[in-house]
This record gives structure tokens, sequence and C-alpha cells, in this order.
């Protein structure tokens, strides 16, 4: 008893909706996701950044951290955009 399951046009058009709106809201959960993360590493960005600031590690750990810094803001800001990678 293996065998296609015969549907009309109604259920075949319900389940392309259904699917649809399954992989809609998985891609705004995937989005928030990778939003989130990326304000994660944008805060502790910062917060490195104020550290090596504070901890006198000197101009070149002071630059290293600005440049960290900037561009976690930057993937942070892209992917609030909707720009993010894959997209």
């Amino acid at each position: 008893m293996c065998g296609m399951v015969q549907m009309n046009d109604d259920t075949k058009q319900a389940l392309l909706l259904f699917n649809r709106r399954a992989a809609a809201a998985e891609a705004v959960v995937e989005t928030a996701r990778r939003l989130k993360k990326a304000a994660t590493a944008k805060d502790e960005a910062a917060d490195a950044l104020k550290a090596a600031q504070n901890g006198g590690g000197g101009a070149e750990v002071g630059a290293e951290a600005e440049a960290a810094w900037r561009a976690a803001g930057e993937a942070w800001q892209r992917e609030r955009d909707g720009r993010g990678p894959g997209r």
C-alpha cells in the first residue's frame, strides 16, 4: 500500500501556499538569529575597544580593536538592512 496520493488542484494549491509560508517563517527566524548574532559581536567588539583604550595596550592594540569594532558595526548594519550574506 505504498502508492502516490492523488490530490485535486485545490489541495495542491493549499499545499504550495503552506510550504511558501513555512519557508517564509523559517527565513524570518534565520534573519532574527543572524541579527542577534551580529549585535552580540558588535557589543563584544565595543567592549574590547573600551578595554584596549583603558588598558594602555598601545596604539597597535587600540587600532586593531577599533578596526574590529568598525567591521562588527558594519556587519550588524548589513544584517539590519537585509543585506547580509547570501542575500
